[in-house]
């Protein structure tokens, strides 16, 4: 009605809630009791499959590393000999020792009966112990393998405790590891020149001479032929050619060759086994500037991490640097002289003391004793096995008037000399690269000449010689001391992991 307000009331809707029957809900509770069981037992099967398998990778991971670590320390024995495969033994139980597993509670108790060895880091031939210890078979063996599943159990035993409910899993796993290690180089220049004699030592009065060289004298080892006296007989080495094979030539390959001559290495295992391949001539002219990085002197592609310096890079000149010696050197070696008869190609300090000119000079000897002193043929010298580590018995500088014909190179009045030059006149890197002791030392094999005809040829190492760079090499010449034998196991080149 007019003037009468009136109010409207807008009902709202009623809100419905579901209800399930008691039974409804008592069914999905016991479904999701039986989900959640089932759900517990699968979390509970993958955290402890988790859980066995983390277990047996850590096994994997620990004798891993112990076979790596054991494989290099045994392969870097090895030297070609069968006291070689007596110090690999002995260094892999060392390092073992110094191993551990199951979370390094348990140290690794090692057999000699997990390590084997071999001449290829890839042949199926590996031999035991008691077959590598053989000389025959030492000479060639340069690899080793070692296997933890040939220690005893409890190595490679891992006990399965919840993967084992699974079908087809047993109680234990047995886990394993194997390593192979052995050389990829070694420390010899793939430079070679004659054995100078075929008589590995003999007296020259009472000095020792080794394959006709004289320790303490210094030689140009591109003016020696022990079979011809026209022109030096010097060779390449290819340092990639295995003992026992012919490689192709590498004279036209000097960036093969150049890397090989700065770290003064080959890329090969051993020398013995077989004859090497060589080619006549070595190419001084084109790799004297890799050499001379022993000097801190550096071409392309010799760089100071894999080539250093010596940690001595004074050069000793005939002209100035031996101002004791009351005969001054006339050359920086030995004058050059030939034979008739045989023909020969040698120095003053090689002829036999009878034909020796009347007119030669102490100073025709050039510099002596620059690294190394002569030394005496006596009982310590024993012909087939290595200089003893407390080296030969010396001579002094007071027997040089009989040591080098004709008795006039003696010690000036005035002036004292106690050891070699080497060892007291030093100069370290200008550059301040940090230097390794004796790189200046060439590794050289010593080939039995003459070498058979073709290019590139074979030929037989007779042994490898020790010679110190006096003075840096140039085109023409390399002149350095004859300063003894390099024992095999110093040798040895970089030791590395084969997969």
């Amino acid at each position: 009605m007019p003037g009468i307000d009136r109010q409207i009331v807008v009902p709202c809707p009623r809100m419905h809630r579901s209800r399930k029957s008691p039974l409804l809900l008592r069914r999905q509770s016991g479904a999701f009791a039986v989900m959640t069981g089932v759900l517990i037992v699968i979390i509970l099967g993958v955290c402890g499959l988790a859980i066995d398998l983390s277990r047996m990778y850590n096994r994997k991971v620990e004798l891993q590393t112990a076979a790596d670590a054991i494989a290099i320390a045994a392969a870097k024995e090895l030297d070609g000999t069968d006291t070689g495969v007596t110090r690999a033994l002995a260094s892999a139980a060392q390092m073992a020792s110094r191993h551990f597993y199951a979370y390094n509670l348990e140290r690794v108790e090692w057999l000699n009966d997990a390590i084997r060895f071999g001449a290829t880091p890839y042949g199926t031939t590996w031999l035991d112990e008691t077959a590598a210890k053989q000389p025959s078979n030492a000479a060639n063996l340069f690899y080793v393998r070692v296997d933890t599943s040939r220690l005893s159990s409890q190595h490679s035993d891992v006990g399965i405790f919840f993967a084992g409910v699974l079908p087809s899993v047993g109680s234990t796993a047995h886990i394993g590891s194997v390593a192979t290690a052995g050389r990829s180089s070694i420390n010899v220049m793939p430079l070679a020149v004659c054995a100078m004699s075929d008589t590995p030592g003999q007296a020259r009065g009472t000095e020792l001479v080794e394959y006709g060289f004289r320790r303490g004298v210094s030689y140009n080892l591109m003016q020696l032929n022990p079979r011809n006296d026209s022109k030096g007989a010097n060779y390449l080495i290819n340092p990639v050619t295995l003992p026992g094979t012919t490689g192709v030539s590498v004279m036209s390959r000097m960036d093969v060759v150049r890397p090989f001559v700065c770290t003064g290495t080959l890329a090969i295992p051993t020398l013995a086994g077989g004859n090497i391949t060589v080619e006549s001539d070595f190419p001084l002219s084109s790799v004297y500037q890799q050499l001379n990085s022993r000097f801190d002197s550096y071409t392309a592609p010799c760089v100071s991490t894999t080539a250093p310096p010596d940690t001595n890079v004074k050069e000793y000149i005939y002209s100035s640097e031996f101002p004791w010696m009351n005969s001054q050197p006339t050359s920086q070696a030995a004058e050059t002289r030939t034979r008739a008869s045989p023909k020969q190609l040698l120095t003053v300090a090689d002829l036999p003391t009878d034909e020796i000119p009347g007119t030669t000079t102490g100073g025709m000897y050039g510099p002596l004793w620059v690294y190394a002193q002569a030394v005496v043929k006596d009982g310590k010298y024993v012909s087939g096995t290595a200089e003893p580590t407390s080296g030969y018995t010396k001579f002094a500088a007071t027997d040089w008037p009989t040591l080098y014909t004709p008795g006039d190179q003696k010690v000036k009045s005035g002036f004292s000399y106690q050891a070699t030059p080497y060892k007291l006149i030093k100069k370290p890197s200008p550059s301040g690269l940090k230097g390794i002791a004796d790189r200046r030392i060439l590794n050289v094999p010593l080939l039995r000449c003459p070498v058979g005809s073709g290019s590139p040829a074979t030929a037989e190492v007779m042994a490898i010689a020790k010679f110190f760079m006096t003075v840096s090499a140039t085109e023409s010449n390399l002149y350095a001391e004859f300063v003894g034998l390099a024992p095999p196991k110093a040798l040895g080149g970089q030791v590395e992991l084969y997969p």
